[in-house]
């Protein structure tokens, strides 16, 4: 059986315009989640409850800072990637209350705390080992207040994940590009379940108004993370799972959840006044 492809570095020092995948794509990216805006809502009412001040580890394009900051909130947005930086600067203009600083999420050291940390959307996932989840879970540990609380949202575990079998290459949406262009993006998915994730590959098809086509790819891996694996990462890190939710509605996390979106505290923090039941 051929070994798995090697996995791409997530340090800093080994991203560059050539190894990084998401620089190619950074302009499309948005295009994913044009209607996308559920999870903005989630954190501006942890914001009332804990207080403005928001670090985001693995912000993109600004997808949810930016509608955060439009709301009145202060958030201080990292990511890796310089290309998603730089749209994310475009999105905000010379709005207030938006800073972004390049850096990784597992070694980033900001000598600040804020009520509120978040890794939404499966930021945590594009981490390669569970020593890197580890890492940026400790890291999040140090960047919050002692009352405060840090939110990490992830796919949750679904049974292909665990389906080593190649599934076939997907068109997930054509969408009008440029002037007068189009862009298509498919999507191939292989799970590699003895190590823990997935490798993605998205390939997005330009063509422009005068016929000419253009492919963009993207490989990276994906890592499949269970409840018990984050809620040890936490406790190494002095940090307690006090809520586990399947949505962003405050749902439950059950079998059938399509997200798994867990609640952090310091585990000498209070427990928060929220308006559901918090996890002993």
């Amino acid at each position: 059986m051929p070994s798995p492809p090697p996995r791409p570095s997530t340090s800093i020092e080994g991203v560059s315009p050539s190894t990084d995948p998401f620089t190619a794509i950074a302009p499309f990216y948005d295009l994913d989640f044009e209607d996308y805006d559920d999870d903005a809502s989630f954190y501006r009412s942890l914001a009332e409850y804990h207080g403005d001040g928001i670090l985001e580890l693995g912000c993109g394009t600004g997808r949810v800072a930016v509608p955060l900051v439009e709301s009145g909130l202060h958030v201080t947005g990292v990511d890796i990637n310089a290309a998603m930086l730089t749209v994310a600067r475009k999105r905000i203009g010379r709005r207030p209350g938006l800073t972004l600083r390049r850096g990784d999420m597992r070694t980033l050291d900001l000598k600040q705390r804020f009520p509120l940390v978040s890794i939404p959307l499966g930021g945590l996932q594009h981490l390669a080992t569970s020593e890197d989840v580890a890492a940026a879970i400790a890291n999040v540990a140090r960047h919050l207040a002692e009352d405060g609380v840090a939110a990490v949202d992830i796919e949750a575990p679904h049974r292909d994940d665990f389906d080593p079998t190649p599934q076939p290459l997907v068109e997930h949406w054509t969408k009008p590009w440029g002037d007068g262009g189009q862009v298509s993006k498919t999507v191939a998915i292989q799970a590699h379940p003895s190590d823990g994730y997935k490798e993605i590959t998205w390939h997005f098809d330009v063509a422009a108004r005068n016929g000419a086509l253009k492919r963009i790819t993207a490989n990276f891996t994906f890592r499949t993370i269970t409840l018990a694996e984050l809620a040890l990462a936490a406790r190494l890190a002095g940090l307690r799972v006090v809520a586990a939710f399947g949505d962003y509605e405050f749902t439950p996390f059950d079998d059938y959840a399509e997200r798994l979106v867990v609640l952090l505290q310091h585990e000498s923090a209070p427990k928060p006044p929220y308006g559901f039941a918090v996890i002993p």
